[in-house]
């Protein structure tokens, strides 16, 4: 087999160029199994997230994925997926849908089976971005290989990393991109937003049955996981940058592991970089170890918006809607751009550290402060009044509208009622963050295939 050459690589990247009439939104939407008390449901036990999965194949008729004998996933023929995550914290992926109608048919089928689920077996299904009762090491870890190396690779690196494995939600949005030039703008433009983007979707106030100190407390993770592969990238912010700086920076990172024959190999302590320098690397190596970034944006190879705490289906939809409102239009792409144009990268930093901590609440850095725009609740407003949506699909938006009318993030909310009204029940955390009790109560058309989920 012929080495790997550098048009191989950049090839990897330009997979995911769309003409802008294919142009389509998925979202990765996850979830936490408890007992009505929001103690875990384990993968194992009885009922177990496994047995759940069984249930869900025979309900749906999606293919079982298997891992040796073990149930990790179901995949139905038209994309939509549930997956695990490695406290075996429920993802549901969408297909790539060309409307937010077809996505809000899929996330409303997704909740009805959910509480069938519920009524059925007695959990709960919550979106809260942490855990609201557990610690890490009180989880049991799902039976997929990957997590052999990733879990002590991230407990190697000290920090928060083990809690960003199994005590962490959040919901990420894919979108499309033309050509190169395109792709790099839109990655730019949603590294220079994640601080707004992390408080209006802060909702994490909760860590193992305290208050974590935090609105986002899963953002706050993130900035204690692992510096090297997450959180922003300063070379991929500047206006020239291109797939070459990304092939750069994923190159230069330590490998985690590589795939032989269905076998994992450690290749902890090796940088791409020298894999590709010994002859031995393999495109599959390559889109492999482009799956181990995590900063708040990345290529996969669609762009991937990784910077929200799981939410209500509502908001779910919200955040798709402004994600198509202001990626997919030009003018409101370009005044995107603008908002946070000429911030310095402490003052990105000091915004993103401030989003996780207080929210909507949080204010800019000085600097950038200006009559009518004091904090990155005004930002956020301004980026939602951006949005450009057809009349049919404005509808979405009014989640986020509603949400930065009152100008609390979720979060902030929870806070507030578990230290107030709940007198710190995690049972009443759990019940607000019960997503299948915010119904997805838009018109929508009667789906051509709809399966039985």
């Amino acid at each position: 087999m012929p080495p790997l050459t550098r048009d191989d690589l950049r090839l990897a990247l330009e997979r995911g160029h769309r003409p802008r009439q294919d142009w389509a939104l998925g979202v990765e939407y996850e979830q936490f199994v408890t007992d009505p008390q929001g103690r875990a449901v384990e993968y194992s036990s009885q009922p177990g997230v496994a047995q759940l999965l069984h249930q869900f194949a025979d309900w749906t008729g999606w293919e079982r994925k298997l891992d040796g004998e073990h149930i990790l996933g179901l995949k139905a023929k038209d994309g939509r997926m549930l997956t695990l995550e490695p406290a075996a914290q429920l993802e549901f992926g969408s297909s790539p849908a060309r409307s937010l109608g077809q996505l809000a048919i899929e996330i409303d089928e997704y909740m009805q089976l959910l509480a069938r689920a519920e009524r059925e077996f007695g959990v709960r299904f919550v979106t809260l971005g942490s855990h609201p009762t557990a610690r890490p090491e009180e989880l049991e870890r799902i039976p997929k290989q990957r997590y052999d190396v990733l879990e002590p690779y991230l407990r190697g690196k000290g920090g928060l990393g083990w809690w960003m494995m199994k005590t962490t939600c959040g919901v990420q949005i894919n979108f499309d991109h033309s050509d190169e030039a395109d792709a790099m703008r839109k990655l730019r433009t949603v590294f220079r937003l994640a601080p707004v983007f992390n408080a209006m979707f802060a909702n994490s106030a909760l860590k193992a049955g305290e208050f974590s100190g935090y609105a986002s407390w899963r953002g706050h993770i993130w900035t204690e996981t692992d510096a090297t592969r997450c959180g922003f990238v300063e070379s991929l912010m500047r206006e020239d940058a291109s797939f070459e700086d990304y092939i750069e920076w994923v190159l230069d990172l330590e490998m985690l592991f590589i795939e032989r024959d269905g076998q994992q190999f450690d290749l902890r302590g090796r940088s791409f970089r020298e894999h590709l320098a010994r002859g031995e690397a393999t495109m599959e190596d390559w889109e492999l170890h482009l799956s181990t970034p995590f900063p708040e944006v990345r290529f996969r190879p669609q762009l991937e918006i990784r910077c929200a705490d799981t939410m209500c289906p509502r908001r779910t939809l919200g955040f798709a809607a402004l994600v198509q409102g202001v990626f997919y239009d030009e003018g409101a792409l370009r005044a995107a751009e603008a908002l946070c144009a000429d911030w310095t990268m402490a003052e990105f930093q000091e915004a993103w550290h401030a989003a996780h901590r207080d929210g909507l609440a949080a204010q800019l850095p000085e600097r950038v402060q200006s009559p009518g725009r004091r904090g990155l609740l005004d930002l956020a407003r301004e980026l939602v009044d951006l949005a450009v949506l057809e009349p049919s699909d404005a509808i979405y938006l009014q989640p986020l509208i509603e949400l930065l009318e009152k100008g609390v993030s979720t979060g902030e909310r929870v806070r507030d009622l578990f230290q107030g009204d709940w007198g710190q029940d995690l049972a009443q955390a759990v019940e607000y963050g019960r997503c299948t009790q915010v119904p997805v109560r838009f018109e929508q058309p009667a789906r051509q295939d709809s399966t039985d989920i």
